[in-house]
């Protein structure tokens, strides 16, 4: 009988051991997946009841370098209550290798009103000074957002300047 209950512990342990074994491996996979890589997503440059996001597209740009040509830029202002709290900008790039290169050429220009300047996966991310948004409210934030969009959603291509002239 003590056999028995020697043997039946002997495979307790084994079993937990194997369990710890397959729980550790899960998370340095996980770990190992997710390190190196942006947290940013698409999801995030959505406005929410924390922030505004003004997005434009890389051909609403004017962009000087093509090689550095930036596919999206999102300017995000955070707020609480009818206050800005914080606004910083993104610069998204084709890939994080490009980002690296933008980031370069960007930290030797001039950084006035920019806090922190950081590359986040195909980000090239400033985050702006205080006094860059202190004069901004809630209010004149959403009306920009909205005024761009308005002008984004508009088909100038397709408008006949010469009809409007008559």
């Amino acid at each position: 009988m003590a056999e028995k209950a020697k043997k039946d512990n002997k495979n307790l342990i084994i079993g937990i051991c194997c369990a710890v074994a397959v729980v550790v491996v899960v998370i340095v996979a996980v770990v190992l997946a997710t390190s190196g890589s942006s947290k940013l997503s698409d999801a995030y440059f959505v406005s929410d009841n924390t922030k505004y996001v003004l997005t434009m597209e890389g051909d609403d740009l004017d962009t000087e370098d093509e090689e550095y040509t930036i596919v999206k830029t999102h300017i995000v202002y955070n707020y609480s209550g009818d206050k800005i709290t914080g606004m910083s900008t993104y610069a998204e790039y084709a890939d994080e290798a490009t980002a690296k290169k933008a980031y370069e050429i960007y930290k030797s220009a001039d950084q006035d009103g920019i806090k922190k300047l950081y590359v986040d996966g195909k980000y090239v991310v400033a985050e702006m000074e205080e006094d860059q948004y202190a004069d901004l409210t809630v209010d004149s934030v959403k009306s920009q957002i909205e005024f761009m969009e308005m002008i984004k959603n508009m088909d100038l291509d397709n408008y006949d300047y010469d009809e409007d002239e008559e």
